[in-house]
């Protein structure tokens, strides 16, 4: 489930991701991890949404975002 819409799609149709020393990453199979779908990688609840599951504060969620884009 997308962590930004909670709409249900098929793991081929979202990415994997996850957040590590603040950090986000691709899902290492170790630890907790979150999946978005490609429709919402540019929404623009995304920003809220990682600050709050990586724990950080909002001028490095653009850093995190701008990462994500590029995977």
């Amino acid at each position: 489930m997308c962590v930004v819409c909670r709409e249900r799609l098929t793991q081929s149709e979202m990415l994997r991701l996850q957040c590590q020393n603040k950090e986000i990453i691709a899902f290492s199979g170790i630890g907790r991890s979150f999946y978005i779908c490609k429709d919402c990688i540019n929404d623009k609840k995304l920003d809220k949404i990682i600050q709050r599951i990586c724990k950080i504060d909002k001028q490095t969620t653009k850093t995190l975002i701008s990462k994500i884009k590029e995977m």
